[in-house]
């Protein structure tokens, strides 16, 4: 059985790595149309490209600006394209004409985000019923947060196969983006874990996992590296991205340093701590490789101590969560098995074979055919 120190050689754990689909992912046409007020367009067009990222948008902006008084024209052009931005000024009351022209762009069908700029939840009352339940209100178009605001609803609205596409383009999608995909990875990872029981153990530390589950387990957290530089829009080669972030990678994803941290922290092993380092690593390294590529800051190892520190805490909240879900499956499952009153397969085979029970049971048992007769 290898051990972990087989694995020491990063590019051996991950030369078999197929990067090509995620790169092929990067690189999909996109389309967005953002259709409305002239104002509302300019801030959309500012919110989603304009940022301070180590990398430039990589590639023509897929941004389609469209004044409303030309969208009927476009109609044929906007039915093209993989989402709509309803673009409002609601500085003003909306006209009688441009509610009928938003009414006419909502009824396209297509994917759509309604961000509203300058109002309140008030300003949608001018807008069709469906625009205004898919609006973002952006009081303030140069608050901290509204460029959060309104990446979290684009990506929620773009098909998930267009995210990492959209990101690499639109730098205003880059950090949600990255938030979202390392919560998704980690979660991942600690559902991996928890599925696969992780039966072997690191060498010294008294946490179980399996070689073959350590290369799953590392795999997917270099696939996360390299979606998250592709994101910000880096140069798409694969190993010259994780040489970048190479004392992160080649440490083993943190994986030793959080197991040992985790001693102090669980004195009983259990489903919840190996959840809880698949969750840390994978978090740890995806916030570390987070950092690199959107500011070239690599962090030292003070920082990674205290980014792991406070992930391990996250990964036994989250792990605590995978594992009583499971535990509430497992249960449910078993209930309904019960009440249907048929024998497992386990039982049904020992039906058939001669089985001869031990002293102890035999006298700890009453007898089945005896009990039935009494």
């Amino acid at each position: 059985m290898p051990s972990w120190n087989d694995f020491g050689n990063i590019w051996t754990t991950l030369k078999d790595v197929d990067v090509n689909a995620v790169r092929e992912e990067a690189e999909r046409p996109l389309s967005i149309a953002v259709v409305g007020h002239e104002l509302a367009l300019g801030e959309v067009s500012r919110l989603l490209s304009v940022s301070e990222d180590r990398y430039p948008a990589a590639g023509v902006s897929p941004l389609l600006l469209v004044p409303l008084p030309e969208a009927t024209a476009l109609a044929d052009r906007l039915r093209a394209v993989n989402l709509l931005i309803l673009a409002v000024d609601a500085t003003h009351d909306l006209s009688e004409q441009e509610r009928t022209a938003f009414g006419q762009i909502d009824r396209l069908g297509l994917p759509a985000v309604v961000a509203v700029f300058g109002g309140s939840a008030v300003s949608l009352a001018g807008l069709p019923p469906a625009a205004g339940a898919r609006a973002v209100v952006l009081p303030d178009a140069d608050a901290i947060d509204a460029a959060d605001k309104l990446a979290l609803e684009v990506l929620r609205q773009l098909p998930s196969e267009l995210q990492l596409a959209a990101a690499r383009r639109l730098p205003g999608l880059r950090a949600m983006y990255a938030r979202e995909l390392i919560n998704n990875t980690s979660f991942s990872n600690a559902s991996y874990a928890l599925a696969t029981g992780i039966p072997e153990q690191i060498p010294v530390i008294s946490i179980p996992f399996a070689a073959a589950d350590m290369l799953v387990l590392t795999k997917n957290q270099a696939m996360l590296t390299y979606r998250l530089a592709l994101a910000y829009g880096a140069p798409p080669g694969f190993q010259e991205r994780l040489t970048e972030v190479i004392p992160v990678i080649g440490s083993g994803f943190l994986w030793r340093q959080l197991a040992r941290s985790l001693i102090g922290l669980i004195p009983v092993w259990g489903l919840v701590p190996k959840v809880a380092v698949a969750y840390a690593g994978t978090y740890t390294t995806g916030i570390a490789a987070w950092r690199w590529f959107e500011r070239g800051e690599l962090a030292s190892t003070d920082q990674l101590r205290r980014i792991s520190q406070d992930a391990l805490k996250l990964g036994q909240q989250r792990a605590a969560e995978i594992v009583a879900r499971a535990r509430e499956a497992g249960e449910r499952a078993r209930s309904r098995t019960n009440g249907q009153h048929r024998p497992g397969l386990l039982s049904r085979i020992r039906a058939r074979l001669p089985f001869r029970r031990s002293p102890a049971i035999a006298a700890a048992q009453p007898d089945t055919q005896q009990s039935q007769n009494e």
